[in-house]
């Protein structure tokens, strides 16, 4: 498991990650992936629980299928944005590990 940042770490401003969208935060070579729905944020450490591959592309972006799951690129898990329990795929079972955040002034903090 990748480590979690410390309360108060910037990791992102809102505005950098679409609407819906996902995408690997600017901390620890993207260790935490950011998703955004409107004005909320939920954040889980970027790693597969199957494989312990990234789920982002290599580029940093995160796959949301609809808004509504986060999909691994290497495998096909799909990952339910709001708990993080798989809903198919090879990870069945399996929860993604949430990092918690705050959004002030449209930046994106560890909480």
């Amino acid at each position: 498991m990748r480590p979690k940042p410390p309360a108060g770490t910037e990791l992102a401003r809102l505005d950098e990650i679409p609407d819906p969208g996902a995408r690997a935060a600017a901390w620890e070579k993207g260790a935490v992936l950011l998703v955004r729905r409107g004005r909320d944020v939920t954040a889980w450490s970027n790693l597969c629980p199957h494989a312990g591959l990234p789920l982002t592309l290599p580029d940093g972006r995160g796959l949301l299928h609809k808004g509504e799951a986060l999909v691994c690129p290497v495998h096909g898990a799909s990952f339910e944005v709001e708990e993080g329990h798989c809903t198919g795929g090879p990870a069945a079972g399996d929860r993604l590990v949430p990092i918690a955040v705050e959004v002030t002034g449209g930046v994106i903090r560890a909480a």
